[in-house]
């Protein structure tokens, strides 16, 4: 059984995304980081078994989104597994392709909690442990922005 899988049996779908605990997978070089696109290509995995793939990424992305709060690292984790979406839609990787798109899926409040915590994390930023060995936020938002998102989150 996968880490999604174990996630969703046992009711802890934030912390699989946010890699808290057992879900925590380490940044490759070792840097202390959780590294969200492991997580979320575990999830696609997954996903992509089941009979309509899109369809439960959006109901887990959902579910995912309505428990998250304003926190350094629940707004840190809403930006990184927005990101490894849109980085893996852009490859055309696993069942995702550029016809669908997650934020679009969602609904105006929904979309409206993505802006709040995004401006939060851009305001907050210095308390994401690890943040003062990144990039600014500021600059990781614009390169998310330019790569493969085709939203400004902080206007949500």
């Amino acid at each position: 059984m996968g880490k999604f899988e174990r996630a969703l049996n046992n009711n802890e779908i934030r912390a699989f995304f946010n890699g808290e605990g057992e879900y925590f997978t380490p940044e490759e070089f070792s840097m202390g980081y959780h590294n969200h696109i492991i997580n979320f290509t575990g999830l696609m995995g997954y996903l992509e078994k089941q009979e309509h793939p899109y369809q439960e990424l959006v109901k887990y992305f959902r579910l995912y989104l309505s428990s998250l709060k304003e926190d350094p690292l629940d707004a840190w984790g809403l930006f990184n597994n927005i990101g490894c979406y849109y980085d893996l839609r852009k490859d055309n990787c696993y069942f995702l392709t550029q016809n669908e798109d997650l934020i679009d899926e969602l609904t105006a409040e929904e979309k409206k909690k993505i802006g709040v915590l995004c401006r939060y994390l851009r305001d907050n930023f210095d308390k994401v442990p690890g943040s003062a060995q990144m990039f600014p936020i500021e600059k990781q938002m614009k390169l998310e922005m330019e790569d493969a998102c085709p939203y400004n989150l902080l206007t949500f």
